[in-house]
């Protein structure tokens, strides 16, 4: 385990991040997600970090008084942007599937109603059911309200994505990925739409974003690299090997297992020996 980023916006902050602000600002200790009126882009903020299987990512939220959403649209998260189109546009975001490899995940917000706004987990992966990426509400937050904590975990090995709102119960949604996704990035994004733009100005507060890694953490030193993948290829060629012997063989064998599930079986092995 490790923390990748914990960002608290302090002075020069934005010094560590690639992309633009666009209508953001930092007001204390609190990046407020400004939507300005007739615009899509609050803020368009990243960070690369070390490629990781199972994430959590958490920050604090406040939804301003003068929010009043009409639309839908998509905030904070955490994203493997990696694989890209022939025109160097990425899959996983921006209505172009996963293929195979790409994902993303950013929290969505929905329709004001009343005083309250859903929130919850806006997704692309492979499993997606519609083209522009799944929707998931998780809870509500009061416009005007107290500040709320907002959590969402992804383990890509077990293949799920889940949320929850203030310590309340998990919301769970299944994910598909390959072997090869992984998160790359941190994203401090806000994006309102869909098609629509913003009616008004409007802001969300956000403060202390923490994403970290709660898989096996490839930079620790305890953990010899070089050795485990020279044992990966000495296994792959015991299977090569075996595979070649077999092909003679009148009687049915067992498939052997996958790459990807033989690095994590070993993986997981180290993780409980570090432990």
């Amino acid at each position: 385990m490790s923390v990748l980023v914990h960002e608290n916006f302090d002075e020069g902050w934005e010094d560590s991040w690639d992309g633009k602000i666009h209508n953001s600002y930092v007001s204390e200790d609190a990046l407020q997600l400004m939507f300005k009126r007739n615009s899509h882009y609050g803020c368009a903020l990243y960070k690369d970090v070390t490629p990781s299987r199972h994430v959590k990512v958490s920050y604090k939220v406040k939804l301003l008084p003068s929010w009043n959403s009409d639309s839908t649209g998509k905030t904070l998260g955490f994203a493997d942007l990696r694989w890209k189109d022939s025109k160097g546009r990425s899959f996983g975001h921006g209505n172009r599937r996963p293929s195979p490899d790409g994902f993303s995940f950013r929290t969505w917000f929905g329709k004001t109603s009343g005083l309250t706004v859903p929130i919850g987990m806006y997704v692309y992966h492979l499993g997606q059911k519609p083209r522009w990426g799944d929707s998931i509400k998780v809870g509500s937050v009061k416009v005007g309200g107290p500040e709320v904590l907002f959590e969402c975990e992804a383990d890509f090995d077990e293949g799920f994505i889940r949320a929850r709102i203030d310590g309340g119960d998990w919301v769970r949604h299944n994910i598909v990925v390959t072997d090869k996704t992984a998160v790359t990035r941190a994203w401090l994004d806000a994006y309102y739409g869909g098609p629509a733009v913003a009616k008004k100005n409007m802001a969300w507060s956000v403060r202390d974003y923490k994403l970290e890694n709660l898989g096996v953490d490839p930079l620790s030193e305890g953990i010899d690299w070089d050795a485990i993948a020279k044992m990966v290829a000495a296994k792959e060629e015991a299977d090569l090997q075996t595979a070649e012997a077999e092909t003679s063989s009148p009687w049915p064998t067992e498939k052997p297992m996958p790459l990807a599930d033989q690095l994590r079986q070993l993986a997981d092995k180290v993780e409980s020996l570090e432990g």
